[in-house]
């Protein structure tokens, strides 16, 4: 669809050029045209995408797990802060680690590990419960 609203605005864009440089007020009309209709190609696509979420949203089934998507990576200048004998908590088959108040793991199965040997293990720091920053903020404190 806006492939073809481009083509149109191409177009159009193309028939004011022409106009202009050519005097026919003809080709200044087919321009007006072409972007008419090309707002009205997008005001419909833009329609039909707030309208299609609403009616297809499933509803999960009860006891059926929903995974949410895997939280990017923690960008902090924690990470040489951090005790590397901290215990991280790890999900099996994913590549972050996590703090255990972190509420993206939930009720999901961890296993605990030393900070340095998740990192070993090429772990990468959650950015939801920020492992690096909150076993940083741990040391500072009296």
């Amino acid at each position: 669809m806006r492939l073809v609203v481009l083509v149109l605005i191409l177009a159009g864009g193309g028939a004011l050029a022409g106009a202009v440089n050519s005097s026919q007020p003809d080709l200044a009309w087919l321009s007006v045209l072409a972007s008419v209709l090309g707002m009205a190609l997008l005001a419909v696509d833009r329609f039909r995408i707030r309208a299609v979420p609403a009616l297809a949203k499933p509803k999960p089934e009860p006891g059926l797990v929903v995974i949410r998507a895997e939280p990017g990576e923690e960008r902090s200048n924690a990470a040489a802060l951090a005790d590397p004998d901290a215990e991280v908590l790890v999900i099996d088959e994913r590549p972050r680690y996590h703090v255990r108040t972190c509420d993206w793991v939930g009720d999901r199965k961890t296993m605990a590990l030393v900070l340095r040997e998740a990192r070993e293990l090429g772990f990468t720091p959650c950015a939801y419960c920020a492992p690096n920053a909150t076993l940083a903020s741990e040391i500072r404190r009296p």
